[in-house]
């Protein structure tokens, strides 16, 4: 039978495929699903969605599959599928009309972060039918709940988190759906805010339809599927050709979980990696159980935060849709902190677990491509990002007496790892956000109770390393124009550094002080503009990992320092002039410049080559006359301890120390790896 005489999908199936037409294809969906975050930062009022872009979309297939994902923040990758997924399995098919919308922020069956993550869905359809589905989801500045801001450390389970809607109609063929409406405003500490939210939520789903329609009415139904079918089985083949450049193996590692919130103690990660002719698995069902505290996360979460890493790693180049998650099996085991069920707490477990587990794939995946054979895969290793959001929030009344939120996105502010091929950039972000951004410090004023009193680099903070490790931030605000309030502080890199590759030295970890009694706002309205905690007359109280409900009152200042990224190389292989760069642009200081990287200058800040050159060999020769185990040259010290002596913060813990090895005969480093002794 010739094609002329076949129907349109059977024609096109049976038609060479011309990787073209897919490419423009693809990259209009891709549009379209970007499209949609464009409206979203327009039309929302939040600093969280337009300034610090902390938000998501995608585009389905009638079945769920994704067929596009703007990369937004790749770790809901897994939620915006399930929540697609579990529609499908709870309305019945004839209750899912068009101009439908449903609203979903339950991590327990829609496979939403947490709660204060709302996502609202939407079924495309064409010429009545059902062809497609999209998803616009952001965090909220409110959801209810015991916490001010809806991410509760207090909590011992959920349901003191705060409300859940697990994919309940919103709007019903076009008419909202009123007493959800209700519900929803009745329950939040910020209706009109959030209420806006979701009303942009709504608009972007209604351009993504929008542009659909306009999209089939070009290529037509069947090629619209066809072609869906074809760019997924292209990114599968892509994917699995990448994968085959590792080395076949099984690989385990273990990264840990800090302070449940409750607890002061460290839950293990672990993770089983196997790569096999063409697929990689990552099982982490040998991790902790899950706790009473707010740390757990959900499955799809952890497959978002286990996929990002090798997204960024191996495929930077490649699309993202269900053929890119084919050839990758994450596998969890239900009641770890990895894949929560009910009733545990899960509001902050996707920048705790989540991110956690995503830095331990991220180690993995760099001890396995540095073994790589392609020049590509070994150059697109990365030594551990900070990956810690440092959540902080702030819950006061305002000039008008409203009780406002405040959470301040600055939190996710940490450092990025480095590569083989460059340093890590300062004040990246997590590395599963790759359109991270800081909201601007006049709108945060504009919208919150609070002034800022300085926003600078964390010197120090990124890990040193032939490539440095990106640094952190570091801030301070007051409270302005309010009596004062409570705070909450959630800090997950607080003990447990990230660690870099081949002799690079461990980022700093994140913190919060408070000051007081700082007297912040008699000082500015003398004319004193405070740079530094060293300019106030008390002593700054360093906050535990996680702590709320504390007082933060006029004139008080509340300090954040988020942690750089892990090194890579040996710091004294790094080039000295660029070391005197670092040090000029305020990067490093003399400390970290002369013990890390045995570079001294004079004081003019020009480098003194004869007394580097000194410096360099003195350390090399130390490293020379550590005992020797196994071979390398060995020296064990308290992890806190060592990064001081370098010039970085890092809370102490008893129990983590750092183990560094060198040659024996040159004083080379191998290795600065982070060692943790579970009790």
């Amino acid at each position: 039978m010739s094609t002329q005489t076949m129907d349109p999908a059977t024609a096109l199936a049976a038609a060479p495929v011309d990787p073209v037409t897919i490419e423009i294809f693809s990259k209009a969906l891709e549009n379209v699903a970007h499209e949609m975050g464009v409206v979203m930062m327009r039309a929302s009022g939040s600093p969280v969605i337009a300034e610090a872009v902390d938000f998501s979309t995608f585009i389905a297939d009638a079945d769920g599959d994704i067929i596009c994902y703007a990369g937004y923040i790749t770790i809901y990758m897994g939620t915006a599928r399930q929540a697609v997924k579990h529609i499908l399995a709870t309305v019945p098919r004839d209750e899912i009309r068009p101009g439908d919308l449903f609203i979903c922020n339950d991590p327990f069956t829609t496979g939403n972060a947490h709660q204060v993550d709302v996502g609202v869905v939407r079924p495309i359809f064409y010429h009545d039918e059902l062809i497609a589905w999209c998803w616009a989801e952001a965090h909220v500045n409110d959801f209810g709940g015991f916490a001010p801001g809806s991410m509760a450390p207090m909590a011992t389970e959920t349901y003191g988190e705060a409300l859940r809607l697990p994919g309940v109609k919103i709007v019903d063929q076009g008419r909202p759906v009123a007493d959800i409406w209700r519900i929803i405003e009745t329950n939040i500490r910020v209706p009109s805010v959030v209420m806006n939210d979701i009303r942009c939520f709504i608009a972007a789903c209604n351009r993504c339809d929008d542009r659909l329609q306009v999209l089939i009415d070009d290529y037509g139904t069947a090629a619209f599927k066809h072609y869906v079918e074809v760019a997924k089985d292209l990114a599968e083949k892509a994917v699995r050709r990448r994968i085959a450049e590792l080395p076949n193996g099984v690989y385990t590692d273990v990264d840990y979980e800090e302070h449940n919130g409750h607890t002061d103690d460290i839950y293990p990660i672990r993770c089983t990696m196997t790569v096999e002719d063409g697929t990689l698995t990552m099982d982490f069902s040998e991790s902790a159980p899950q706790t009473d505290g707010f740390v757990n996360c959900s499955a799809a979460i952890t497959l978002g935060c286990a996929f990002s890493p090798a997204l960024f790693m191996l495929f930077p180049d490649l699309p993202i849709n269900q053929g890119t998650l084919r050839p990758i099996q994450v596998i969890t085991k239900p009641g770890t902190i990895c894949d929560v069920q009910m009733p545990a707490p899960v509001s902050g477990g996707h920048l705790e677990t989540g991110l956690r587990l995503g830095r331990l794939v991220t180690r993995m995946l760099a001890a396995i491509q540095s073994r790589s054979e392609s020049q590509f895969v070994r150059e697109h290793l990365m030594a551990q990002w900070q990956d810690s959001w440092n959540a902080g929030f702030f819950y006061a009344p305002n000039e008008d007496g409203e009780l406002v939120p405040f959470p301040d996105m600055n939190g996710g502010s940490g450092g990025g790892g480095a590569q083989p091929v460059a340093d890590g950039m300062d004040v990246s972000g997590a590395l599963a956000q790759p359109s991270n951004s800081l909201p601007d410090i006049e709108i945060n004023e504009l919208a919150y109770p609070i002034l800022y009193l300085w926003r600078t680099l964390h010197r120090n903070s990124g890990g040193p390393g032939q490539y440095r490790g990106g640094n952190g931030l570091d801030l301070a605000w007051t409270p302005w124009y309010t009596t004062g309030g409570q705070q909450h502080v959630m800090t997950p890199c607080w003990q447990v550094p990230p660690s870099g590759p081949s002799g690079g030295y461990p980022g700093s970890t994140s913190g919060f002080t408070l000051v007081g009694g700082a007297r912040a706002d008699q000082a500015l309205a003398a004319g004193r503009i405070p740079r530094s905690v060293d300019d106030f007359d008390v002593a700054p109280q360093l906050l535990g990992g996680k702590q709320f409900g504390f007082a933060v009152m006029p004139g008080d200042v509340m300090r954040m320092r988020s942690g750089g990224g892990a090194g890579y190389g040996d710091p004294l292989q790094r080039n000295a002039e660029d070391v005197v760069a670092d040090l000029r642009a305020g990067k490093i200081d003399r400390t970290a410049a002369s013990a890390a990287y045995g570079v001294v200058v004079t004081d003019d800040g020009d480098l003194d080559a004869e007394a580097t050159t000194a410096r360099r060999d003195a350390i090399r020769a130390e490293r020379r006359s550590w005992p020797v185990e196994d071979g390398y040259a060995v020296r064990r010290t308290q992890a806190g301890q060592r990064l001081a002596e370098l010039g970085q913060w890092c809370q102490p813990r008893e129990g983590i120390d750092l183990l560094e090895r060198a040659d024996p005969i040159t004083g080379d480093l191998i290795s600065a790896d982070i060692e943790v002794r579970e009790s």
